[in-house]
């Protein structure tokens, strides 16, 4: 009888019926949505203090169909971070940042059929993520990082096929990556950092063809990496670094020729780096340092001519600097240092006229430091622990204006220090100890007004400390040790209001240590052992907490320090 009822319906009366019928539905579901949002608001520790505090619903004191629509209407117009689409219900939560701390426990998932955007980052809730997370079909943004989430990553993640976004980062997450992960064909963004994740990185990755962003450093990933990687024919960036990561790196890598940023540093990955990576012509930074690479460094990586820094130190890496090096012309820095490398640095280095920071300390590098260094615009040059020889450090060092760092110790290095150096007024740190150096100081180090630390010990300088070193305001270290200078401790030393620490034993110092040193109230530390140095020793901090190591050795000191070290 309704049935027939129904057909003998105007096509109007009809139409209208359907649309009654549906908004009933939308108001029933938009309270629904919105009652369990006040639920899990209810559990919440300190939803009064968050910008959750506006969600309220009207007073039940009108009929069922006006409440529902107030309450609907309040839920999309007047909750902060709530977002509605056009039939009232809840497309959108974003509520980063928004100093909650809680659990998600009492959050009916379910009640959210429409829901597409949420973003609970930046909070303090805690627990593990709910399997009932899954109930969220149409989710295309989920990030949850920046939070004390613990326990497993739930397997139904799995089911949410329309994802575009997944972020983890930053939480207590552990246990392995989820196969499932795998089914998420339409991801494009997953971030997993900062986490305590083990085992292996799963196959399944290999399945995420859309993929452009993958993150999942400082964690405790083990195992290989898997050859699938190399099908992530989209990826833009891949971050593995800060793991435990073993075995070699997979050639199929070669295969992202859109990758730009590949960092797999520290790790324990081993054999030698595939020549393929040098198909990856997009890639701007590559970090591999910190692990076990061995071999030679390949000369495909002279393919990449987007490269702006390369960063292979601390491995085993043998062999010399292939020269192919010397066509990347946009790389900005260079990091060979720990390695096992050899030879000289190469002609074809003079095209890197973009070059900034040059490392190659802690090598087996010979032949002379090229007088073309002097072209370029670096801000740190560190060459030490080599065994680069012949003749003087280069004048044309002094060219280099923006020079921040120049490290050249444990070299052997001979002449003297050209005054040229005293051009590099941006400089911060000089170290030239442990070469061949000979003849003075050059009085033109008075003009590095920015230096805060000098070593220019383990030499073999002579004649005096030069007072213009009084002059460099900003030094808090100085090593002068190990020398064979001669002469008084000039007053001016005294005049360093940030020295911290001053070193000039083992030199032949001579005469009265002066008095000027009792104003010093920033010197912690001082060694002025096994010089010629006589009479009274300063009423200073330094000087009262020095142990005779640091006095012992010199003519003829006194004072008050001294008898209580030789009644001790």
């Amino acid at each position: 009888m309704a049935i027939s009822s129904l057909n003998k319906l105007s096509p109007v009366f009809f139409s209208l019926f359907v649309v009654l019928h549906f908004q009933l539905n939308v108001a029933f579901d938009s309270t629904q949505e919105a009652q369990a949002l006040l639920k899990w608001k209810a559990n919440l520790q300190n939803h009064s203090h968050s910008l959750i505090s506006s969600w309220t619903l009207y007073p039940i004191n009108a009929t069922n169909n006006s409440t529902q629509h107030r309450s609907k209407i309040s839920h999309c117009t007047n909750w902060s971070e709530v977002s509605c689409d056009h039939a009232g219900s809840i497309h959108r939560l974003n509520l980063s940042s928004a100093r909650l701390k809680g659990m998600l426990d009492e959050l009916s998932f379910s009640s959210f059929p429409h829901l597409a955007y949420l973003d609970l980052s930046i909070n303090e809730l805690f627990g593990v993520i709910p399997a009932q997370i899954g109930n969220l079909f149409k989710l295309k943004y989920l990030d949850l990082s920046t939070n004390q989430f613990s326990g497993k990553i739930p397997i139904e993640i799995g089911l949410f096929t329309h994802l575009e976004t997944l972020h983890l980062a930053e939480n207590q997450l552990n246990g392995l990556i989820p196969k499932e992960i795998g089914q998420l064909i339409s991801l494009s963004e997953l971030a997993l950092y900062s986490n305590r994740l083990n085992g292996s990185i799963p196959v399944s990755l290999g399945n995420l063809s859309n993929l452009a962003w993958l993150y999942l450093s400082n964690n405790s990933f083990s195992g290989s990496i898997p050859p699938e990687m190399g099908n992530l024919s989209n990826l833009f960036e891949l971050y593995i670094d800060n793991n435990s990561l073993t075995g070699p790196i997979p050639s199929s890598l070669g295969n992202l020729r859109k990758l730009e940023v590949l960092h797999m540093f520290i790790n324990q990955l081993s054999s030698s780096i595939p020549k393929e990576l040098g198909n990856l012509e997009s890639l701007t930074y590559i970090s591999l340092h910190s692990n076990n690479l061995s071999g030679s460094i390949p000369a495909s990586l002279g393919g990449m001519r987007s490269l702006i820094r390369v960063q292979l130190y601390n491995n085993n890496l043998s062999g010399s600097i292939p020269p192919e090096i010397g066509t990347l012309k946009n790389l900005v820095d260079l990091d060979l240092s720990k390695n096992l490398l050899s030879g000289s640095i190469p002609d074809s280095f003079k095209n890197l006229n973009k070059l900034e920071i040059l490392y190659l300390r802690e090598n087996h590098l010979s032949g002379t430091i090229p007088q073309e260094i002097g072209n370029f615009m670096f801000t740190k040059l560190e060459l030490d622990t080599n065994n680069f020889t012949v003749g003087e450090i280069p004048k044309e060092l002094g060219n280099l204006s923006l020079l921040e760092e120049l490290i050249l110790n444990r070299n052997q290095l001979s002449s003297g220090i050209p005054s040229e150096i005293g051009f590099l007024t941006r400089i911060t740190r000089l170290n030239l100890s442990a070469n061949k150096l000979r003849k003075s100081i050059p009085e033109s180090l008075g003009n590095l007004l920015q230096m805060n630390n000098l070593n220019l010990s383990n030499k073999q300088f002579t004649q005096e400390i030069p007072p213009q070193l009084g002059k460099l305001s900003q030094l808090t270290k100085v090593d002068l040790s190990h020398n064979f200078i001669s002469g008084k401790i000039p007053p001016q030393i005294c005049d360093l209001e940030m020295l911290q620490e001053l070193n000039l034993s083992h030199n032949s110092l001579s005469g009265f240590i002066p008095r000027e040193f009792e104003n010093m109230v920033t010197l912690s530390s001082i060694d002025i052992s096994y010089n010629e140095l006589e009479g009274p020793i300063p009423n200073s901090t330094a000087f009262k907490n020095a142990i005779m190591e640091e006095l012992q050795g010199n003519k003829d000191l006194c004072g008050d320090g001294l008898l209580f070290f030789r009644l001790q």
